[in-house]
């Protein structure tokens, strides 16, 4: 693209995302299901895998939770699932390393 001066623009040209594009750009989300919806969990999974999520493991029954990945703008759609109370991007957590307590390092 030339600029009025004539300068060649530093942006390049962008196509469309492609599929697979797309597809990389997922993140991990953690669905929670209703309490007296827990014994429907493998129905509402198969909702979800219907309106976009992409199961990362077996529905945990005993929680009321479902693991997957989906397209961020797919988020409202597995929203509104009936019996599905909350949809959330998954975290990340790091246990510290255990440090030795100032008492243990004076002993030694």
């Amino acid at each position: 693209m030339k600029l009025p001066s004539g300068q060649l623009s530093r942006r390049p040209f962008q196509e469309e995302p492609t599929m697979d594009d797309l597809a990389q750009s997922k993140i991990e989300v953690i669905v929670t299901v209703a309490e007296d919806r827990k014994a429907n969990l493998k129905q509402i999974a198969s909702e979800l895998q219907i309106r976009g999520l992409e199961l990362t493991a077996e529905p945990l029954e005993d929680l009321g939770m479902i693991t997957g990945k989906a397209l961020e703008m797919n988020l409202d759609q597995l929203k509104i699932v009936s019996g599905v109370t909350a949809v959330e991007k998954a975290g990340t957590v790091q246990i510290a390393p255990q440090i030795p307590m100032f008492s243990e390092v004076i002993d030694r």
